[in-house]
C-alpha cells in the first residue's frame, strides 16, 4: 500500500500560500508534500479550483491542503501548527518564516485592509488590478 502524501493546492500570488510553503520548505519537509502551483492566469485554474471544491466540499481558499484523504485544511496558520506538531517541528524557530510573519506579511495585511473597500468597487466595476486577481 502506498503512504500517503498531503496535496497542498497554493496560489501563485497568495501570501498565504507563501507563508505555508516557506514553513514547509524551512522546516525541510518539503518532500513530505506533493505542492500544485496555482497560477490563477492560466487556463486549468478554473477547472482544478472547481474540483477542489467539489472534492472539499467548501469553496476553494489557498492554500487547500488534503492533510489525509478526504480531509482538508485552508488557514495558513492551521496548517503550519497541524504539520510542525506532526513533524515535531517549532515553528517559532524557523527564522525566514519568522521574519516574514513580523514583518512584510503584517504590512500586507494591513495594506490589503485598506484597500479592500476601494478594490472592491473597482472590481465590481470589471477593474480588478492583475495582483488580486
Amino acid at each position: 500500500m502506498t503512504e500517503f502524501v498531503p496535496t497542498a493546492w497554493v496560489r501563485t500570488n497568495c501570501p498565504y500560500s507563501f507563508k505555508f510553503r516557506l514553513f514547509v520548505v524551512e522546516a525541510e519537509l518539503a518532500e513530505k508534500f506533493h505542492f500544485v502551483p496555482m497560477n490563477p492566469g492560466s487556463k486549468d485554474f478554473e477547472e482544478i479550483k472547481s474540483q477542489i471544491e467539489h472534492r472539499s466540499g467548501r469553496k476553494a481558499q489557498f492554500p487547500t491542503v488534503e492533510v489525509a484523504p478526504g480531509t482538508f485544511m485552508t488557514d495558513s496558520d492551521e496548517l503550519i501548527e497541524y504539520f510542525a506538531a506532526q513533524y515535531g517541528k517549532s515553528a517559532n524557530e524557523l527564522e525566514t518564516l519568522s521574519f516574514y510573519r513580523n514583518g512584510i506579511f503584517l504590512c500586507y495585511v494591513e495594506m490589503f485592509s485598506i484597500l479592500a473597500r476601494p478594490l472592491g468597487w473597482i472590481a465590481r466595476l470589471g477593474r480588478r488590478p492583475f495582483a488580486f486577481r
